[in-house]
């Protein structure tokens, strides 16, 4: 089966970070019932120091990678998460790529 990356930025205005929280829990409870995603997690924003241990860090998006038969499948499963419906993830800038590597996840 082959691989898809998905980039998933989100909103950029002001209730953004306010709709992930609230359907947070619900996004991660359904996604580890999700055996066509093989690793995802947040994308933090760049104005953070990451090298510093303390720094607060911002979630900006998300990044995953799915092993599924199409892309049509990743796009219905993207469109059907929560962050996705609740207007979390910016639907003009998400992208569903093809992926593949030579290390076996």
């Amino acid at each position: 089966m082959p691989y898809f990356a998905v980039y998933a930025p989100d909103y950029t205005d002001d209730g953004a970070l306010e709709r992930r929280l609230k359907v947070r829990e619900e996004h991660l409870a359904n996604a580890h019932k999700e055996p066509r995603l093989k690793v995802g997690g947040a994308i933090l924003s760049p104005n953070e120091a990451l090298d510093t241990p303390d720094a607060e860090k911002k979630m900006a998006g998300s990044l995953m990678i799915f092993e599924a038969n199409s892309y049509a499948e990743v796009k219905a499963l993207i469109e059907s998460d929560v962050y996705w419906t609740g207007n979390v993830w910016d639907k003009e800038k998400t992208v569903i790529r093809p992926w593949v590597s030579p290390k076996p996840l």
